[in-house]
């Protein structure tokens, strides 16, 4: 795989680890007008190259269907069910992306990007659990468990949406930030009691607009388009052990057991390795902007 295509898929998910602790810093603003706001201001690192939006209708309502559903049912996940069981199958997706990514189910290939992908779930249910494993999984949660399902799956098909839609510039996707955003906003104004908006919450959504819901979408699109989705795919379960030590840093966690993140990054690492050393099957050309199998 490029080493462009690792470089731009490491960036974002950096980005993304940091959305937690950024989050943690505006905990009086309802979800869905803090991801509408942020969403919104997603856009503006796109808006230097606002020609590229222009793009046919199938593929604007993709991209923002996409990007608002994932979003949106995240959220709806959160307050429906567990954090942490929602977050375990949020984090269903690299997985997901593996599965629709392969095309042939036999040999080295199949059996070292599936073996790579559990490898790393495993490693990615230690981080979330800190180490206990404990989950509890209750039909009570049934809607919230559905919601962050849809969630990893819309998120894994919005990551090979080139494959199916027509060459488009990765600076469409400040297009659809707008389009999600804005969703977002009018479902605010549906579903959520209106909320006063200081200086401190419009800097904090800037900080998550410009980057985790931003810049980090651009580098997403341009890695899975010039390297190996479902490699790059696997390396997303990085995402928790990072975000951990984000609100480590950011001192937003007093305790911590550096031993499971320790044991967590190991196997998430091995299962980078792995998937990393199977044969390439699925190659994306940059300058056709699609995927071919």
């Amino acid at each position: 795989m490029s080493m462009m295509a690792w470089i731009c898929a490491t960036g974002a998910i950096l980005l993304w680890a940091s959305f937690a602790t950024l989050v943690s810093y505006a905990p009086d603003l309802p979800p869905l007008l803090l991801t509408g706001l942020a969403l919104s201001a997603g856009s503006l690192t796109c808006l230097h190259r606002v020609r590229a939006w222009r793009v046919p209708f199938r593929t604007l309502a993709f991209g923002v269907g996409c990007l608002f559903i994932y979003n949106a049912g995240l959220v709806m996940a959160f307050r429906l069910a567990p954090i942490v069981e929602a977050n375990l199958i949020n984090y269903l997706w690299p997985l997901i992306l593996v599965l629709l990514g392969t095309t042939a189910w036999r040999g080295t290939e199949c059996a070292a990007r599936l073996l790579g992908a559990l490898l790393a779930f495993a490693g990615c249910v230690i981080a979330i659990t800190s180490g206990s494993g404990a989950v509890a999984f209750s039909s009570d949660h049934a809607t919230g468990y559905a919601l962050a399902l849809l969630a990893a799956f819309v998120w894994a098909v919005y990551s090979l949406g080139t494959r199916w839609l027509p060459p488009f510039s990765s600076w469409a996707t400040g297009g659809f930030c707008l389009g999600a955003g804005l969703l977002a906003l009018a479902s605010h104004l549906a579903f959520e009691p209106r909320t006063a908006i200081s200086a401190a919450d419009m800097g904090w959504i800037l900080a998550i607009g410009l980057g985790p819901l931003g810049v980090s979408f651009v580098l997403w699109d341009v890695a899975m388009r010039s390297g190996n989705a479902a490699q790059v795919g696997i390396l997303g379960y990085a995402t928790p052990v990072l975000s951990m030590l984000c609100l480590a840093l950011a001192a937003r966690v007093t305790e911590r057991d550096w031993s499971t993140v320790f044991l967590a990054s190991i196997l998430i690492a091995a299962g980078i390795a792995i998937a990393a050393k199977g044969p390439e099957a699925l190659r994306c050309r940059t300058s056709a902007s699609r995927c071919e199998l």
